[in-house]
C-alpha cells in the first residue's frame, strides 16, 4: 500500500512515469523505507507493547549491563543474583530461579528444587518451554500437560534453556509478570539472550573453581611436603646427633680401652717384682737374725737400717694382697672355655676385688662366684661392705668419678673395667642395697663372635 501510494503521489507531481517507470525506483523506494518507516515502526512496537504487553525496558540496554556483569561474576551464586536482578527490574515477576547441571541433575543454585524430567526433552532441543504453549507442539496431550505441571514444581511461567556447544547445562525460569500479561516474542528473545551470556558465565566460574580447586591441592601437597622435609632433616639432625654422640662414645671407649691395656700391662709388670719381694721377706729376716748373732758390734747399725728397709718392703708388698682381715669366699662352678685377653680380664677382676676391700672398713667378706646362664658366663663379685649411694649408682662407670678420699683414687678402675668387659662382648651389672654391700656380675658371652675379638686388643688367648 504503500508502494502504490508513492507511485500515485510521483505521477500526479510530476509527469506520469517519469519517475516511477524507472527500474531504479523500487530500490530506492526500498532503502527509503528502511531509513525513514523502519525507526518508526520500531518506536511504534515498543508503544504498543508497553500499552498493551506492559513491557518498559530497553533489551539491548539492558543486555550490554549484564554482560559486563557477568563478565567477572566468577561464583554460581554470584551469576544467579545477577540475572534474577536484571530480570526482576526488566519484567517484574513472581519469581525468577537459575538452575545449573549437579551430579546430573539440573539443581535450583542456592535452593533444592530440581527440573522435572518431562522439561528435559524441549529444553535439551533448545525450545522455549511456556505454560501456554499451543497443543501442536506436543506429540500428544499428555505430554503437553506434563510439561505444565513441570513448569508449576518450578513455579515459573516461562523456563528457557542454557545451552553450551549444543548441551544442556542449565535453565532459566520465571514467573507469572506482575502486570498480568503475558510473555511476548520479544520477552523470550531477551531471556534466550540472557540465558546464553549465563551460560558463558557459568563455564567461567567453573573453570575458575576447577583452577581454585586444582591451587588449593597444589597448596595442600606443598604443605604436605613441606611437612615431610621438615621431619626428614628433624630425623636427619637427631641421627647426626646420636653419630656425634656415638662418636664420642667410641673415641672415649677407645681411650679406655688402650688405658686398660696400659694399666694391665703396667700392673702386670709391677705384680711380678712385688711377689718375689713378697715373698722374700720371710727368708730375708731370717737371715738378718742369724747374721745379727754372729756380727760384730760394728755391724749392728747396719744390720738395723738393713732390717727396717725390710720392714717398708714387707709393709708395701701387704698393701698389693688382701690383709687377713678380709675372708674370701670361693664358689667356682663348671665353665666352659672363654675366648678373651687374660691380661685385660686380670686386670677388671683385680679392681673389682680391690673396690671390695676398700668398701670394707674393718673385718669383711668378699663372695667369687662363677656360673653359666644360658649362653653366657657370670663371674659374681660381692662384699659385706657400706654399699654404694643411690645417688652416686649411676655414675660409678663415668670417667674420673670416685667416692674414695682425694689421693685414695682416680675414678678410672670402673670406667677401664667396663671398657674391657664391653669390648669383649660382655657387660657388667652392679647392685648395692644400702648398707648391704655391692654385688658386681662380669657377663661374658661363652663363644665370642671373631668381630667382638677383634674389638678387644691382641694378647695370649
Amino acid at each position: 500500500a504503500t508502494y502504490i501510494g508513492a507511485v500515485v503521489l510521483f505521477n500526479l507531481g510530476l509527469r506520469a512515469g517519469a519517475v516511477t517507470d524507472s527500474p531504479a525506483f523500487p530500490v530506492l523506494f526500498t532503502f527509503a523505507v528502511l531509513l525513514l518507516f523502519n525507526p518508526l515502526r520500531t518506536r511504534l512496537q515498543a508503544f504498543v507493547d508497553r500499552v498493551f504487553f506492559g513491557t518498559r525496558y530497553d533489551a539491548p540496554q539492558v543486555l550490554a549491563a549484564v554482560g559486563a556483569e557477568l563478565a567477572s561474576a566468577l561464583k554460581r551464586d554470584q551469576i544467579a543474583a545477577i540475572l534474577r536482578g536484571a530480570i526482576e527490574e526488566a519484567i517484574p515477576n513472581a519469581g525468577t530461579q537459575l538452575y545449573v547441571r549437579v551430579d546430573g541433575l539440573l539443581q535450583e543454585v542456592g535452593g533444592r528444587t530440581t527440573v522435572p524430567a518431562a522439561l528435559h526433552p524441549r529444553l535439551t532441543a533448545g525450545r522455549i518451554v511456556t505454560a501456554f504453549d499451543p497443543a501442536e507442539l506436543y506429540p500428544d496431550g499428555a505430554s503437553q500437560e506434563a510439561a505444565r505441571a513441570g513448569l508449576a514444581v518450578l513455579g515459573a511461567e516461562i523456563a528457557v534453556p542454557l545451552l553450551l556447544r549444543g548441551e544442556l547445562v542449565g535453565v532459566l525460569g520465571a514467573g507469572s509478570k506482575r502486570s498480568r500479561f503475558f510473555y511476548t516474542a520479544a520477552d523470550a528473545e531477551f531471556l534466550r539472550a540472557l540465558a546464553n551470556q549465563a551460560a558463558i558465565a557459568l563455564e567461567n566460574a567453573a573453570s575458575y573453581e576447577a583452577l581454585a580447586a586444582l591451587n588449593a591441592r597444589l597448596e595442600e601437597r606443598v604443605r604436605e611436603r613441606t611437612g615431610q622435609l621438615e621431619a626428614t632433616n628433624r630425623e636427619l639432625a637427631d641421627a647426626y646427633t646420636e653419630l656425634k654422640h656415638a662418636e664420642v662414645q667410641l673415641v672415649q671407649s677407645e681411650k679406655m680401652a688402650s688405658l686398660g691395656r696400659l694399666v694391665a700391662g703396667v700392673a702386670h709388670e709391677i705384680n711380678n717384682p712385688v711377689s718375689f719381694i713378697a715373698t722374700s721377706i720371710s727368708p730375708l729376716r731370717l737371715r738378718l737374725a742369724q747374721a745379727a748373732a754372729v756380727a760384730p758390734p760394728s755391724a749392728a747399725k747396719a744390720l738395723r737400717e738393713a732390717e727396717d728397709l725390710v720392714g717398708i718392703m714387707a709393709r708395701g708388698a701387704e698393701r698389693t694382697a688382701a690383709s687377713d682381715r678380709i675372708t674370701i669366699h670361693r664358689d667356682y662352678g663348671p665353665l666352659p672355655l672363654v675366648e678373651c685377653d687374660p691380661a685385660q680380664l686380670n686386670q677388671v677382676f683385680m679392681n673389682l676385688l680391690a673396690n671390695a676391700c676398700d668398701a670394707i672398713a674393718g673385718r669383711g667378706n668378699i663372695w667369687v662366684t662363677t656360673c653359666v646362664e644360658g649362653d653366657t658366663v657370670v663371674i659374681a663379685i660381692r662384699d659385706d661392705g657400706v654399699g654404694i649411694a643411690p645417688e652416686c649408682l649411676g655414675r660409678i662407670f663415668d670417667p674420673f668419678f670416685t667416692t674414695k678420699e682425694v689421693g685414695a683414687g682416680t675414678g678410672l678402675g670402673l670406667a677401664i673395667s667396663l671398657s674391657l668387659v664391653t669390648a669383649h662382648g660382655g657387660q657388667i651389672d652392679v647392685e648395692s642395697p644400702p648398707g648391704g654391700g655391692t654385688t658386681f656380675r662380669v657377663v661374658l658371652p661363652s663363644a665370642a663372635a671373631s668381630a667382638t675379638l677383634d674389638r678387644a686388643a691382641g694378647g695370649t688367648r
